[in-house]
């Protein structure tokens, strides 16, 4: 076959200078079928962490003359397929997987992992699972009549509609934005970006390669879902400015009513078959009742609203939060106030990264674009390296004696090599240590990304206050010192109703209970997805399905699609019906959660979260690794499943 690959003999040496030499490795092994590739003499050393840094290093280590030969080699090799076409060579299993990953990691690997790369890389298609029994249901008398709604046109309801359209399945989406998006439409802050490599978070079946950074920004992200939205064609089934109001489950009909108000307050009712929850964790914000807010006379708004008609020109400023957002908008605010001050209830661990600004070498992009393969091997090396590589972190220690600070002495020496780093930044301040040193362990919150907010902290033009804010004035904000600090602008960067799942939704089901009287502060679902007494509603991104440790919530979204997928094999089977999860299934998963997440960081007693209920319960974050959870929701369970 020929191979599009452009450029002269010069373009090519020059983009071979910025690709990564252990992933190049698996390219050439793969088209020459020469094993001498992934032998001793070009074996990367494993990705280190060097002593007292924790800025991995994942280039091999090689010295200048195997590093020119295996370019040398790659050149010819790419060269040729250009000018003389080739043939692609077999799709890995998962023994070749293995043996190539092992060799470019150095490190030891299991086959279930190897065999959740196949699919993430998409050398394997994760959708004959479903798809052509799906197809085949659809095109035949068990796909009529039987329809989908999906609630939220962000990066999960976008996901969704392009599965449920390449099955044929009929669907609308009810979005209440005014475009697509979901927390990247709605969140556009000064700075705000992804903390997950951009290479990771992206649709495993549709890579991007032309990220202009390692971790983009709000514009360029949303721009991605936005074109996603059309690449795959499945715009016509959006309904824009349509907020779902109610949902209630009819059991003669066994069948879901869902009310939708429009934009101009008109109110319409739609039925369908099943419905699929869209609707995310963080779309919802909350301000906290502050005493006298409502006398503040300056300009306030919260950080998920940003109001760009509001100048921060030369005025004074106050950001009330220091979780992901607010570190993300304070060095970019703080450049344009007069003066900042930033209010803290508690600090967080912050993690350095030297990809944070940097953007994606031109040779890399070349790379992604053109060398056959080289995308693929490159997502599984990033999937290995940002996943669950911080897992073992994670779990409590038994053995362990310093329970207080840390879980484990995994944990604590990332505990030191982070103090380390906040010590070293803050400089000649180190009084801001008292300020800035989380007393929780690592991953009790999940590690926001250093954008110089330590040095910022530093600067006199910002102050950082950790005393409780007492109330608001006319003019500012009163602290328990008795402090009465003066500002023109404040910004609520305090989270979301995050553990308020589907709401302000009213969700009804066969008992006629709505879903949060039945939940109150203790959401449960089964695998976050399956609810009892509520059949046919499927939730993407519900309770206990967050992530903290490491990974990309699309990863997570792509595994539960894939679930929900197959469970609308066995509804259409049987025309169409009722899929109910029984109640003790239900109690048995969420009983195994619980007592998982009370050995893990985030569920330890010193962690005050947004993760947690009032009773300490863990009722937002995966008590699992990402690639346990990957299993767990790689097949369903015909046999587990209530199916009238």
């Amino acid at each position: 076959m020929d191979f599009n690959i452009p450029g002269d003999d010069s373009e090519l040496r020059t983009a071979l200078r910025d690709v990564n030499l252990p992933t190049l490795l698996m390219v050439m092994a793969q088209f020459s079928g020469d094993d001498r590739w992934l032998t001793d003499r070009f074996r990367p050393d494993p990705i280190q962490t060097p002593e007292g840094s924790i800025f991995p290093d994942d280039t091999g280590n090689y010295n200048s003359d195997i590093a020119t030969e295996i370019r040398e080699e790659a050149f010819q090799l790419i060269r040729t397929l250009r000018d003389e076409g080739g043939t692609m060579p077999p799709t890995p299993d998962v023994k070749q997987m293995r043996h190539l990953m092992e060799f470019s990691t150095a490190e030891p690997l299991e086959d279930e992992f190897c065999a959740m790369l196949l699919e993430e890389t998409n050398f394997v298609n994760r959708d004959n699972t479903w798809k052509p029994e799906l197809e085949k249901l659809t095109g035949g008398a068990a796909g009529e009549n039987f329809s989908v709604i999906v609630v939220g046109a962000g990066m999960s309801g976008i996901c969704t509609g392009i599965k449920l359209s390449e099955a044929g399945v009929d669907y609308t989406i009810l979005e209440k934005n005014a475009a697509v998006g979901g927390t990247w439409y709605e969140n556009s802050y000064p700075d705000c970006g992804v903390d997950t490599p951009n290479h990771f978070y992206s649709y495993s079946f549709e890579r991007n390669a032309n990220w202009s950074g390692y971790f983009s920004k709000r514009d360029e992200l949303h721009g991605y879902f936005e074109r996603c939205t059309d690449q795959f064609g499945i715009r016509d089934h959006i309904q824009l400015n349509s907020e779902v109001q109610k949902m209630q489950f009819d059991t003669g009909s066994q069948t879901w009513h869902v009310t939708v108000k429009r934009q101009d307050g008109s109110v319409d009712a739609l039925t369908a078959n099943a419905v699929i929850s869209a609707v995310g964790q963080l779309n919802r914000p909350v301000i906290p009742d502050f005493d006298g807010l409502e006398t503040f006379e300056g300009e306030s708004f919260h950080s998920a609203r940003w109001q760009h008609d509001v100048s921060l020109e030369g005025k004074r400023v106050a950001v009330i939060g220091t979780g992901c957002s607010a570190v993300q908008l304070v060095p970019k605010t703080a450049d344009t106030a007069s003066h900042l001050t930033v209010f803290q209830r508690s600090p967080h661990w912050i993690s350095p990264n030297k990809d944070y600004y940097r953007p994606v070498e031109a040779g890399l992009k070349w790379a992604l674009n053109h060398i056959p393969l080289y995308a693929e091997f490159h997502r599984a090396r990033m999937i290995f390296g940002f996943m669950d590589r911080n897992w073992p972190a994670v779990p409590s220690d038994p053995a362990w004696d310093h329970k207080d600070r840390a879980m484990s002495e995994v944990n604590d020496m990332l505990r030191e090599a982070l103090a380390g780093y906040i010590s070293e930044q803050l400089g000649d301040q180190q009084e801001l240590m008292k300020k800035c040193l989380p007393e929780f362990p690592v991953f009790g919150k999940r590690l926001i990304i250093d954008n110089n907010w330590y040095q910022h902290m530093t600067r006199e033009d910002v102050n950082l206050v950790d005393e409780p804010i007492v109330r608001f004035h006319p003019r500012g904000i009163e602290t328990a010192d008795g402090t009465i600090h003066e500002f023109d602008v404040v910004v609520f960067a305090t989270g979301f109703n995050s553990n308020r799942f589907l709401w302000p939704m009213d969700v009804v089901g066969k008992s006629n209970v709505s879903l949060g009287e039945r939940w109150g502060e203790y959401p449960q679902a089964y695998k976050g997805i399956l609810v009892p007494d509520y059949p046919n509603l499927f939730c993407i991104y519900g309770p206990n399905t967050n992530i903290v440790h490491g990974g990309s919530i699309i990863y997570n979204t792509e595994c539960q699609v894939h679930y929900i997928m197959q469970c609308l094999v066995l509804m259409l089977k049987q025309r169409g019906k009722l899929l109910e999860i029984p109640q003790e299934a239900t109690d048995e998963y969420n009983e195994e959660v619980q007592n998982l997440s009370k050995n893990l960081a985030w569920g330890h007693p010193g962690v005050e979260s947004w993760y947690k209920n009032s009773d300490g319960k863990v009722v937002n974050n995966s008590p699992f690794s990402n690639l346990e959870y990957w299993s767990r929701t790689h097949d369903a369970e015909p046999n587990t499943y209530r199916k009238d």
